[in-house]
């Protein structure tokens, strides 16, 4: 289990072994905090374990590590997964390329949590890692699971336990609502074919490779069932509704226990549970936030786990799925991952049976389910709910666009299309890139000006009905955009990089790789060479540094190579690589086509 705080594993799942380089990841998530993912190659690339915050707020870091991750990172997110940043930044321009929003295509949700990376190292085969998870890609603060296994592609035949999840990887870029750039899809189409053929082994201690379960993706698929013929069962999942419970009893019939919220348990009319043998919910103590969390996201109860023991063996089944009718019927898009093992004997150490999981520490995380008699909710607020429902269907299916335009150099952002909301539900809309308070009624077309950097794919969307008790429904659509100039990336990091001593501090953190970043992010930029343009670049050995880089890593040469092409590409930007820079930086690279003519 992972607890609230071990934000850092979720990087762990994506750095490379030693002496590897990710070469590409696809992750899958329900839902999407923008923040994450600009934290995320960070992350995985500087080997960055805290101060993510501090990270974050430093826009010149933050961009070297996205163009360092380039196309490596692709997550494809639920069409209405993506939520409202709790900051404006221009930075969210850069992930556009990466962020694939995606439609079920059987009408419930995409909802699969699903990492698979790929690592190269010289000279030898491709290395995959593949985790499956319960969290999605944000920051909650919540008790999740996840399972990760790694191994080299073997053979021409794909092995079946993964076939499962090759289907997945083949059948993203089809379920994309835009098409994928050609050398995307191909990509991703080459690791779903190595996937297929990669055994994945098992955790220490289990038998037989990982097996994948994939539901949701075809209309004949019959409704998932984890082994009907075990003997003990637990499940653990924070939803729950009757039809999935009652598929579970018949997969174990001598003891049934079950964790989910109060919450969630407290709606089920009352013989539901009458089956199940024991039942737990999360103690107060395992949900109190950190004394630090003020702001935080809601802690709880987020893993998806069933355990099944069927004669002297246990299957543990973890991943996205709920104990729901839309995820065992088929309707959502879901991905769980089994392992088997041995049971042990109760009065055992030995064994992975679900008396021994609930001893080893997780019992203690729980309490004994007692049933809160709460009042029904009343009409009005469930009216008001099926109004916001309809309305994000409404959004939905407009199939909005963003135009932009410029006259007399200033850039016009317009939302585009037509929609018809239900009566009683209003409705906002805004650029991601800019605050809250700039949101405007939902009356299109809609119009913002904005500076170039400011230009956006991504728009910011609030519903709400005028009932107590009823939240807004909060969300953000990658839109389809058009209009967009061709720079606009290149003038974002000449707004961050706008003078030549803050370009020498930062082609020396360059220099060291993103290890060197992070320290000079962290004290707080200055770094070595912290005086002004002239002083550092003459005292200092800023040649002899490139030189070093270029005879011991040329690779590292290649991010600088990008920051001052780009940033001569316009006059302003000549302003920050002055004639002296400009000169040291092509003498270093003649001298590396005079080591390399070819």
């Amino acid at each position: 289990m992972l607890s609230p705080d071990a934000r850092t594993v979720a990087f762990d799942l994506l750095r490379p072994p030693p002496g590897h380089r990710l070469d590409l990841a696809v992750l899958t998530t329900y839902t999407l905090d923008l923040e994450a993912l600009l934290a995320l190659p960070l992350g995985v690339l500087a080997h960055a374990d805290e101060g993510m915050e501090d990270m974050l707020a430093d826009p010149l870091l933050l961009t070297q590590a996205l163009r360092e991750a380039g196309d490596r990172i692709h997550v494809f997110v639920d069409e209405t997964g993506i939520a409202i940043p709790g900051k404006e930044r221009a930075l969210y321009a850069m992930l556009e390329s990466s962020v694939h929003p995606v439609r079920a295509p059987n009408g419930g949700v995409f909802h699969p949590k699903v990492w698979v990376a790929r690592f190269m190292a010289d000279g030898e085969p491709p290395l995959l890692r593949v985790a499956i998870l319960s969290r999605n890609l944000t920051f909650d603060r919540s008790w999740d699971v996840a399972l990760a296994s790694e191994a080299s592609p073997m053979g021409r035949r794909r092995a079946r336990p993964s076939r499962p999840l090759s289907d997945l990887l083949q059948k993203l870029p089809g379920l994309a609502t835009e098409e994928l750039e050609p050398r995307v899809a191909e990509r991703i189409s080459a690791l779903a074919e190595e996937t297929g053929r990669t055994r994945f082994p098992s955790p220490e201690g289990f038998v037989a490779p990982v097996e994948f379960h994939l539901f949701g993706l075809s209309r004949r698929q019959r409704p998932w069932r984890p082994l009907p013929g075990g003997s003990r069962i637990l499940a653990i999942a924070p939803f729950v509704n009757r039809t999935a419970l009652d598929a579970l009893i018949g997969a174990g019939k001598e003891a049934c226990r079950l964790v989910s919220r109060q919450e969630e348990l407290d709606k089920l009319p009352d013989d539901t549970l009458d089956a199940w043998e024991q039942i737990f919910v999360l103690s107060d103590a395992a949900q109190e936030e950190p004394e630090d969390g003020a702001g935080a996201s809601p802690t709880g109860l987020h893993a998806k786990v069933i355990a099944v023991e069927h004669g002297w063996d246990v299957t543990w089944f973890v991943g996205s799925a709920n104990l729901t009718a839309a995820a065992f019927t088929g309707n959502n898009v879901e991905m769980m991952a089994s392992v088997t093992g041995r049971r042990g004997r109760r009065t055992s150490n030995r064994g992975y049976g679900i008396d021994r999981f609930l001893e080893s520490g997780f019992e203690g995380l729980c309490t004994p389910y007692r049933k809160n008699n709460r009042e029904p909710e009343g009409d009005d607020v469930v009216q008001a709910h099926k109004r916001l429902e309809e309305a994000r269907a409404a959004l939905i299916a407009a199939e909005l666009t963003v135009v932009c335009s410029c006259a007399d150099e200033s850039w016009t952002w317009t939302l585009k299309g037509r929609i018809t909301l239900p009566d009683g539900v209003e409705a906002v809309a805004w650029p991601i890139s800019v605050p809250e308070e700039q949101a405007r009624p939902l009356d299109l077309p809609s119009s913002w000006t904005l500076p170039l950097t400011r230009l956006t794919a991504f728009a910011a969307f609030r519903l709400r009905v005028p009932v107590r008790g009823v939240d807004d429904i909060r969300m953000t659509l990658r839109l389809p955009a058009s209009g967009m100039p061709d720079d606009r990336l290149h003038q974002v990091l000449r707004i961050l990089i706008d003078t030549p001593d803050r370009l020498l501090r930062f082609l020396r953190a360059l220099l060291g790789g993103l290890d060197g970043m992070v320290g000079w992010a962290m004290s707080g930029g200055d770094g070595s060479g912290g005086g002004p343009w002239g002083e550092g670049f003459a005292g200092e050995t800023l040649l002899e540094d490139l030189v070093r880089a270029a005879a011991r890593d040329p690779e590292r040469l290649k991010p600088v190579r990008r920051l001052i092409g780009d940033l001569r590409k316009a006059e302003e930007g000549r302003k920050v690589v002055p004639d002296d820079l400009f000169a040291v930086w092509s003498a270093v690279e003649e001298t590396l086509r005079e080591g390399n003519p070819s």
